[in-house]
């Protein structure tokens, strides 16, 4: 029985390198990501956007 797809035949498809770009990819993308939550993070700590008038 055939593949309904032929692109799981190729090699370029089903070997391990398209995981390690993916993995590399992922790593590189969760930094970038965790650096812009933790700016925004502590911008509104800084600024103090979700505090009361009563607290200054």
């Amino acid at each position: 029985m055939d593949p309904f797809d032929l692109a799981l035949q190729s090699t370029a498809v089903s070997s391990w390198k398209p995981l390690v770009t993916l993995g590399l990819f992922a790593g590189i993308g969760a930094f970038f990501f965790g650096a812009l939550v933790t700016a925004v993070k502590r911008g509104i700590k800084e600024e103090g956007w979700f505090k009361k008038k009563d607290d200054y």
